[in-house]
């Protein structure tokens, strides 16, 4: 009767457990990009993301790419193309908006809907964000595997969230 009740009085906590959500956090990732005809892309890099909807995702493979958002406007930096284009923010993905919004589905896999888009989250052994998959507007199915992934106290230095456009780039605003 006992384990009953305990079982009972904590059976909605783990029910609804929530995602632990840091101030921010960095990682490396791999991101594989599949189109509807099965033709996929991998992309490779490292982020970094501040709770204050600050955050850096610098592409290294398999072309240099950076996007940088500072809360209330994105910049994307093809160094390919040698341009820079400049967004406000819009529906773009806020990571740290999809890890609260997670809600437990079996085992260490979340689900959760964002801007209209369901999102597939997985859990590492840490309980911290390991891999999130979803369909784009295109149809493309993205997978972003993430790995050396820190959690911090602390948000990460501005110096870190910063992206630097050459002066010879041109400038679109968007």
């Amino acid at each position: 009767m006992f384990f009953i009740r305990f079982l009972l009085m904590f059976f909605p906590i783990i029910l609804f457990a929530e995602i632990k959500v840091p101030i921010s956090f960095s990682a490396t990732f791999v991101q594989k990009v599949t189109n509807p005809k099965k033709k996929q892309i991998r992309y490779t890099g490292d982020l970094v993301v501040n709770r204050s909807r600050e955050f850096r995702w610098a592409y290294r493979t398999p072309t240099k790419r950076e996007i940088c958002g500072d809360g209330s406007r994105v910049r994307i930096i093809d160094h390919r193309l040698e341009q820079v284009v400049v967004y406000k923010v819009g529906s773009l993905l806020d990571l740290m908006q999809l890890l609260k919004r997670a809600k437990p589905y079996r085992g260490d896999i979340y689900l959760a809907k964002y801007h209209g888009t369901r999102y597939t989250l997985k859990l590492d052994k840490k309980k911290q964000i390991e891999q999130i998959a979803y369909t784009d507007e295109m149809e493309n199915i993205i997978n972003i595997h993430f790995h050396k992934v820190h959690y911090n106290t602390t948000p990460i230095a501005a110096a870190k969230l910063r992206c630097v456009v050459p002066k010879s780039y041109d400038v679109i605003k968007g």
